[in-house]
This record gives structure tokens, C-alpha cells and sequence, in this order.
């Protein structure tokens, strides 16, 4: 993925009428959301620092055993060594966010990532449409991970399964460097999903979700 979506205008247009043909033929309203991260991760720094004193106090006393170290070595140097060691463990990853995941396990990073697209789910209110059939396209930059989030209405008649090639349409379209696109294919596919499962316009049908795309700075 690139480091940061940046979308133009004309990008912005290609997706909003995308946007606006879902819900111009289907009872369904859409947001989309892009998070720079789904976490923190704060407790990756903590882990690096924790190996990085360990470590050093190994070679340390591996060094004393074999009689390699100073002799003008100090208690006082010594701590400065070893808060330096902490220092540099901490301060590597939170400088370099993708450093962090590799100390998260996967499992972990999925269910954050989770977490954060509900969050959002009930922060834009997606929740809110008259027949409860809102969906959420969350795409999570720092983890590389997009999740699709149907409300109730939708989750009655679709299953979680078919959004996987929602997701899919998402990440080839940030991999080819067309993510403007790539959402675009995947908020169509959204529509042809709805529509074969009976969910069409009402004639009372009005627009409850804007069709903006939210991008977190």
C-alpha cells in the first residue's frame, strides 16, 4: 500500500458516483472509511526494549566471563548502557510504525483491526438507515487490511463470506495504484450483492448516509 491515500477530486468523484448508483437502484447506503492505523501498538516498543536490555546484558556478561571487558567499568556506566539499550528499543518502533507489527501477533493485529471498523461503524452511524441495510468498506493503511461490515438488515439475507471479493476488488485497486477504482469496483459489487438478494429502492428511498469519503489525517 502507499503511505498515504490521496485522493483528487476527480478520484473522489469517480467514487462517489459509485456511490450514488448503489443507491440510486438498491434500498442499500454505504460509507467509506480510511484509517492511517486500526492501534497503536505502544506495547511493541515496550517488547523491543525489554530484548534489547536482555540481550545486552547478556553479551555483557558473556564479555565479563571472558575477561573482555574495561576495567574502568562502572555501575553508572553500566546503567547508562543499559537505559540506552531501552531507549533505542522504544524509540525505533514508535518512530517507524510498520516496525511495531512485527511484534504484534497476527491474531491480535486482526482482532484490532476488527475492533476499530465496529468502532466506525457506529461513529458514522451506519447503523441508522431506515431498513438497517448500511454497510462499512474500512480500509486500515498500516496493517494492509480492509473489512466489510454489513448492519442487520443486510446480514439477514448476506452472508460474510460473499464480501470477500468486495475486499478483494478493494486491495487490487491499492495495488495497481488505482484505489480510487478499485473502491469504486467494490462498491458496485456491494450493489450487484444487494439487488440479487431483493434488496431494491423504496419509492420513499432518500439519501440517510453522505457519500463522502472519511480519511483520517
Amino acid at each position: 500500500m502507499k503511505k498515504k491515500f490521496i485522493f483528487s477530486d476527480q478520484d473522489k468523484a469517480v467514487v462517489k458516483s459509485a456511490i450514488e448508483s448503489l443507491e440510486k437502484e438498491s434500498s442499500g447506503e454505504i460509507v467509506i472509511y480510511f484509517a492511517r492505523s486500526s492501534d497503536d501498538y505502544l506495547e511493541a516498543c515496550w517488547k523491543l526494549a525489554a530484548i534489547l536490555s536482555v540481550s545486552g546484558l547478556a553479551i555483557m556478561g558473556t564479555m565479563s566471563w571472558l575477561w573482555l571487558l574495561p576495567e574502568d567499568l562502572t555501575i553508572f556506566s553500566t546503567s547508562i548502557y543499559l537505559l540506552s539499550l531501552v531507549a533505542l528499543g522504544f524509540l525505533v518502533p514508535a518512530i517507524v510504525p510498520t516496525l511495531r507489527l512485527g511484534f504484534i501477533p497476527r491474531t491480535v493485529i486482526a482482532h484490532r483491526v476488527l475492533t476499530k471498523a465496529r468502532d466506525m461503524f457506529l461513529q458514522e452511524e451506519v447503523f441508522t438507515t431506515i431498513d438497517r441495510t448500511g454497510i462499512l468498506i474500512y480500509v486500515s493503511e498500516l496493517e494492509r487490511s480492509v473489512q466489510v461490515l454489513g448492519d442487520k438488515g443486510i446480514n439477514a439475507k448476506i452472508e460474510a463470506n460473499d464480501w470477500n471479493e468486495v475486499v478483494g476488488l478493494v486491495i487490487a485497486g491499492i495495488k495497481s495504484d488505482q484505489t480510487a477504482k478499485g473502491i469504486a469496483n467494490a462498491v458496485l459489487k456491494c450493489k450487484a450483492l444487494l439487488l440479487e438478494n431483493g434488496f431494491v429502492v423504496r419509492e420513499d428511498d432518500t439519501n440517510e448516509l453522505s457519500d463522502e469519503i472519511r480519511i483520517e489525517d
